[in-house]
């Protein structure tokens, strides 16, 4: 066991999921193209070592930030030609992470505090760029390169914020469909300190999203059930949205699991990206959070979504006794089928969302569920949802709100969003000939979902 100093580059492949799923044999090829031809001749060249490679991403050292920062700037430039012929949605993007420090070696590996923040600073970074820490930006001898400062970064499980500044070498294309590789990934913390992950794509003035039952920013973007909203949304705003806590890339593991958490949660990303007022989309439960967000801070809010909303969970809607008997059924399934290979429970779970879902569809929501969080986490939610109540909090909201509903909604009735609409002072209700609670692409209602809130959103 050996003490050192040294820069530790962490690599990865943006999206590595879904262009596999889309064409295996030819993204491998190429990706073994990139690490034959250009990660491994660089490293040599610029006197580097190779500790482990993963499926989709390296891990390497060098022994001075220098060397370290020119392998970064011109692997990604020689990926980045390589790719030139590819057309958007297919190309092969990595994002760089890189930090100086003291790290631990022990038979050909490293480890270290160091170590975790060169792979967070690499989660953070812009795909076809070079992310660094201060700790390497005071350690280079060379100053032509023009880097740019994004201030002081919440990293997932880093104790301490830590100072980064970015190069971005992509030449982004917002014309054409976004992919996982035009979102730009951040961490803040919550008020009881949780952490959550947050992103960002698109331009044009703010949109959020705020969350549902289940959310994974890395997931989602090649799900077919999501896909869609992302390109819509995208296309004229920037779009914010983030995992809830106990999801995806935010802390699975939080204090506590509140109704008062959840908004706290999306208090603290609009803080940490510098919001001062935006429309908010809501989905199902993140309508209350949106809601309650919209009553605290009524000038943040200038105009409010909602998709399959409700202001009051199944305990305040339903009948006691018929509640209890499918709550704790629920509860029952989740905790002993959420996480099994067998996908019994899920595929049944997901047909009360999407009853109308291709088969692509609910397999993709299958998964999500299995990704985006633990059995645990996602029981304590649904308790949370279920007992949601914003009821009183209807007639402080003035700003006006935009309310779509599927007319045969299996898992929130119809009638919930006429009672957001009788009680909602400014609002407009769209019923839609559908019975899924998210709205597919290929539903003949989808361009009306778009053409209201278009409409709506320059209104």
């Amino acid at each position: 066991m050996q003490k050192k100093k040294i820069s530790i580059v962490a690599g990865d492949m943006v999206g590595f999921s879904r262009l596999i799923e889309e064409d295996e044999i030819n993204t491998l090829k190429r990706q073994k193209i990139i690490i034959k031809d250009i990660i491994y001749p660089k490293l040599g060249e610029n006197n580097g070592k190779l500790i482990k490679t993963t499926g989709d991403g390296f891990l390497a050292v060098f022994e001075n930030c220098d060397q370290s920062l020119s392998f970064g700037i011109e692997i990604q430039n020689q990926i980045i030609d390589q790719e030139k012929i590819i057309i958007p949605e297919k190309k092969i993007w990595y994002r760089i992470g890189i930090n100086y420090g003291e790290i631990i070696l022990e038979n050909d590996d490293i480890y270290g505090n160091e170590v975790n923040i060169a792979s967070r600073v690499e989660s953070i970074c812009e795909p076809g760029g070079v992310s660094i820490t201060s700790s390497v930006k005071e350690n280079l001898k060379t100053d032509n390169i023009k880097l740019k400062n994004i201030g002081y970064q919440v990293l997932k499980n880093i104790k301490k914020p830590v100072e980064v500044y970015q190069l971005n070498l992509k030449d982004k294309n917002l014309d054409l469909d976004l992919t996982e590789s035009d979102q730009k990934i951040r961490y803040c913390l919550s008020q009881d300190h949780t952490t959550i992950a947050y992103a960002k794509f698109g331009s044009g003035p703010p949109l959020i999203k705020a969350p549902n039952f289940m959310t994974s920013l890395e997931h989602d973007w090649r799900s077919p059930i999501w896909k869609h909203y992302f390109n819509f949304f995208g296309s004229s705003h920037s779009f914010y949205r983030f995992d809830q806590r106990g999801n995806g890339f935010s802390d699975w593991e939080p204090k506590k699991i509140s109704f008062d958490n959840f908004v706290d949660d999306l208090d603290a990303v609009v803080n940490d990206a510098g919001l001062e007022n935006f429309p908010l989309f809501a989905l199902s439960q993140g309508t209350a959070v949106s809601l309650a967000y919209a009553a605290k801070y009524p000038k943040k809010v200038s105009k409010l979504i909602i998709l399959g909303g409700y202001a009051r969970g199944r305990a305040f809607r339903m009948k006691a006794d018929e509640f209890q008997k499918i709550s704790s059924m629920d509860e029952a399934m989740i905790l002993n089928g959420w996480e099994k290979e067998n996908p019994a429970f899920r595929q049944f779970f997901a047909s009360s969302f999407l009853p109308e879902a291709s088969k692509e569809q609910m397999d993709s929501f299958n998964d999500i569920m299995k990704f985006t969080t633990s059995a645990t986490n996602a029981a304590k939610i649904l308790k949370v949802n279920d007992q949601i109540n914003v009821v009183e909090t209807l007639q402080k909201i003035e700003i006006p709100s935009l309310i779509l509903h599927a007319e045969k909604d299996m898992r929130v009735p119809f009638t919930e969003g006429e009672f957001l609409s009788k009680h909602l002072k400014n609002s407009k209700l769209v019923s839609l000939p559908s019975s899924n609670h998210i709205i597919l692409e290929q539903e003949d209602c989808w361009p009306i979902v778009q053409k209201e809130i278009m409409e709506f959103l320059k209104s």
